[in-house]
C-alpha cells in the first residue's frame, strides 16, 4: 500500500507539473517567476501600497453586477478539479467586513467612491439575509444555503457601521435580526452549539469571538445589553480555549491540531476589541501572551509560518499572507496601547513582507495591487489565488501603520 500511495503521489507531481506549463496558467507562472526574482525583505508599508490594494478591492466588486465583493481572483486550479479560473462569485462573509474598511479609507483620502461602495456592499447584504436573520456560508450560491454564526457576525461588522454612517432603518433591523439570530445559537457558556458552517468543521471554535466583538459593537451602538453581555461570555469561551503558551486550542476551520495564523489572528482581533470595547485587561494579557510567543518566531525578513502546531513549531513552509496582515495590525493596535517597542517591530516586520509580495503592476486587473492567498504562491491557503480578504486585513493594517507614523512625525 505504501509503494502504490507512493507511486500516485509522484504522479500527481509530475502531472501537476506539466500543468505548470498549460497556457491557461501563464499567469500563475508569471507570479512564480516574480517570487523567485528577488528574496524576501521588509518593505516599509506606505500609501501607494494602501491605495493599490483598495483599487484591487474595487475592481473586485466591479467583476460582478451584485454590489458585493468576489472572493478573489484565482490563476490556477489543481489537476482533475472543475474551480473556476478567474474572478470568483462575490462572497457574503467577506464583503460584510470589507464595509468598514472601505468606508475608513474614504475618511482617509476624501474618497466618496468607495463611501458609494460601502453602501451597495451593505444593501447588498440586505438583499441576500436569510429569513431567520443570518447569512449563508461560502460564496453566492454555494449549496446548500443556511444560516451560519461565524459569516453572520462579520456581516454585523458592515451592518452596524453602513447604520453608522448612513442612518437607514433597513439597515439598523437587519442588523438586530442578525445579532438576534447568533443569540439564538448561543449557550450560557459562550459557546455556539448550532448555526454551524457547512464549509468547514462542525462545533464551536475559538476565533468566534470575533463574532462576539461584532456583538459588542452592535449593543454599544444599539444600547442593547444583551448584544454586549452575549459578547463577553463569547469571549469568556475563547479564553477557555488558550492554553498557557499562548496557543488556542479548537480554533481552526478543518484542522485544530494546526491552525492557520488566519484563525490566530480572528482569535487576536476579536479578543482585543472586546477587551477595548469593554476593557476587559484578561482579554488584553490573552492578546499579550499569544503575542509574546508569536515575536521570535517571525524571521528578519518578516515571513512567519502559516500554520502553528502546539508547542509553536511551524507546521508548514509557506505563510498565509492574510494571517500576517491579520497579526500585524494587532501588534500594532497592541503598540499604541502599550507603548512596547518590541509590537511595533513585530508588526513592521510582518506588515513589511507582505508589502513585499504585493506586486503593483503586474498587468493583470486580478492581481495587480492583490494580496496572495500563500507566499509561495503554491502554498495550500488560497492557492494560486488573490483574496479579498486578505486585501482587506492589509488594507486596515496599512492604515494602522500609516496612524501611528503620521503621530510619531507630527
Amino acid at each position: 500500500m505504501c509503494l502504490v500511495k507512493s507511486l500516485k503521489t509522484i504522479a500527481r507531481s509530475t502531472l501537476e507539473l506539466v500543468n505548470t506549463y498549460h497556457p491557461v496558467n501563464a499567469e500563475a507562472r508569471k507570479i512564480v517567476w516574480l517570487e523567485k526574482r528577488t528574496p524576501p525583505s521588509v518593505v516599509v508599508p506606505s500609501l501607494k501600497h494602501l491605495k493599490a490594494a483598495i483599487a484591487w478591492l474595487k475592481r473586485a466588486q466591479d467583476s460582478n453586477d451584485s454590489g458585493g465583493v468576489a472572493w478573489g481572483y484565482r490563476t490556477r486550479r489543481p489537476v482533475r478539479t472543475a474551480r473556476p479560473l478567474g474572478w470568483i462569485s462575490a462572497y457574503p462573509e467577506t464583503t460584510g467586513y470589507i464595509i468598514p474598511t472601505m468606508l475608513r479609507f474614504s475618511d482617509l483620502e476624501g474618497d466618496e467612491d468607495c463611501l458609494h461602495r460601502a453602501y451597495r456592499m451593505a444593501h447588498w447584504e440586505l438583499s441576500i439575509q436569510l429569513a431567520d436573520g443570518g447569512f449563508q456560508g461560502g460564496i453566492l450560491g454555494a449549496q446548500p444555503v443556511a444560516s451560519t454564526t461565524f459569516v453572520t457576525g462579520q456581516v454585523l461588522f458592515g451592518l452596524s457601521a453602513a447604520f453608522k454612517r448612513f442612518c437607514e432603518e433597513p439597515v439598523r433591523t437587519a442588523a438586530i435580526r442578525g445579532g438576534e439570530f447568533l443569540l439564538s445559537c448561543l449557550d450560557e457558556t459562550g459557546r455556539f452549539v448550532r448555526g454551524y458552517s457547512h464549509f468547514c468543521a462542525p462545533g464551536a471554535k475559538a476565533y468566534e469571538v470575533r463574532t462576539g466583538l461584532a456583538l459588542a459593537e452592535l449593543g454599544g451602538i444599539l444600547g442593547d445589553q444583551r448584544f454586549v453581555s452575549s459578547a463577553s461570555r463569547i469571549a469568556d469561551y475563547a479564553l477557555s480555549r488558550q492554553q498557557t503558551n499562548g496557543w488556542f486550542r479548537e480554533n481552526d476551520l478543518d484542522d485544530h491540531d494546526q491552525p492557520l495564523t488566519h484563525t490566530i489572528g480572528y482569535a487576536l482581533e476579536g479578543l482585543h476589541g472586546i477587551g477595548t470595547e469593554m476593557g476587559r485587561s484578561d482579554c488584553f494579557a490573552a492578546v499579550q501572551r499569544t503575542l509574546d510567543q508569536i515575536t521570535p518566531l517571525i524571521r528578519e525578513d518578516g515571513f512567519l509560518a502559516g500554520r502553528w502546531h502546539e508547542d509553536w513549531s511551524p507546521a508548514v513552509s509557506w505563510a498565509c499572507l492574510t494571517g500576517s496582515a491579520q497579526i500585524a495590525g494587532v501588534f500594532l493596535r497592541m503598540y499604541r496601547q502599550t507603548g512596547m517597542q518590541k509590537y511595533y517591530e513585530a508588526g513592521l516586520k510582518l506588515l513589511g513582507f507582505v508589502c513585499f509580495t504585493q506586486d503593483l503592476e503586474v498587468g493583470v486587473p486580478g492581481l495587480d495591487g492583490g494580496i496572495r492567498g500563500s507566499y509561495p504562491f503554491d502554498g495550500d491557503y488560497g492557492q494560486w489565488s488573490v483574496l479579498n480578504w486578505g486585501n482587506k486585513f492589509f488594507c486596515d493594517s496599512v492604515m494602522d501603520f500609516l496612524e501611528l507614523r503620521g503621530e510619531a512625525e507630527s
